[in-house]
């Protein structure tokens, strides 16, 4: 039976923007388990599920029907010129009930009045993921559930104040769709604030080990989030594990009126020449940015916009 695994519904000030993923049938497992066990086998589960791809659906918001196809991994995206309080639904192409949604995450996402908007990496940024280290992320991701990961300090204080101050909170990581669970919870599990998740498209064991992830993935969806938030202003945040400063870089430079602060956690004791050339690049632009380390001492000089 099709099911939907992920369902977001994002406002933005005259428009809503949809994207999901759907799977052939529902997975035995759907959410992280309380031991490494179960947690094991709710991933290993996602990559052996069939994503329900090239296939006709209706995506039905305020009446407004939408006929898409999906995706190779089984994903969509659709956007209606309007804002609604109505519940997205979603059909298969000949259906006439609406496919059931598995997850334990807010679907809709309201835009409301804030001056500042937080777009924010997860790995390494919120969440300890070891993304420099393949063997020991495979390791933390396979066996750690949610409850057990670790959070990083700095970030959870910084997100509670913004959040005391009315902003809205985005989440972009090259993280696959299959591991929207772990992610979810642990975003819940440690009191964050919820906001709309972007990841990378659903795999398969085989899409896994032989696809590459697009590079551009982050700048795209940070491009597209900024160009539809006509009254917002921005923090980006992220780590210096992967490419987070070149993007936001870039970011910047696009759109320097946008941005207001950059904050890059350090996630090795000693930098490189690439990290150092990096975060020069960074501060040439002339932002306001942040490359922090300690963040128990960093913590206390904290100040919310």
């Amino acid at each position: 039976m099709t099911i939907v695994w992920y369902l977001s519904s994002v406002e933005f000030s005259n428009k809503t923007l949809v994207s999901g993923v759907l799977l052939r049938k529902k997975p035995s497992i759907s959410n992280p388990g309380n031991s490494s066990f179960g947690n094991a086998l709710m991933i290993i589960d996602s990559y052996f599920n069939t994503a329900y791809s090239k296939r006709n659906i209706v995506v039905k918001l305020k009446g407004e029907r939408i006929k898409i196809q999906t995706d190779s991994h089984g994903g969509f995206q659709v956007k209606f010129e309007f804002c609604s309080d109505e519940e997205v639904a979603i059909f298969e192409e000949t259906g006439s009930t609406s496919l059931e949604v598995i997850q334990n995450y807010p679907i809709r996402f309201k835009n409301f009045e804030s001056s500042i908007s937080i777009i924010s990496d997860i790995d390494d940024s919120i969440m300890v993921s070891y993304t420099r280290t393949k063997v020991k992320r495979f390791l933390t991701t396979l066996l750690k559930p949610s409850h057990q990961r670790k959070v990083i300090p700095f970030t959870q204080e910084l997100y509670q104040k913004y959040k005391q101050n009315g902003a809205r909170f985005f989440y972009v990581s090259k993280s696959e769709c299959n591991l929207m669970p772990t992610i979810s919870n642990f975003i819940s599990h440690n009191g964050l604030p919820q906001g709309n998740l972007f990841l990378t498209p659903y795999l398969s064991l085989w899409q896994l080990i032989s696809t590459s992830k697009d590079k551009n993935f982050k700048f795209k969806v940070i491009r597209d989030i900024i160009e539809n938030s006509t009254k917002q202003d921005f923090v980006l945040i992220g780590d210096d594990s992967q490419r987070d400063m070149e993007i936001y870089t870039k970011i910047v430079q696009n759109y320097p009126s946008k941005i207001k602060k950059v904050y890059i956690r350090q996630t090795q004791n000693k930098l490189n020449r690439k990290k150092m050339r990096s975060w020069e690049y960074l501060k040439e632009t002339g932002i306001d940015a942040y490359y922090f380390k300690l963040e128990e001492i960093f913590s206390k000089t904290i100040k919310s916009d």
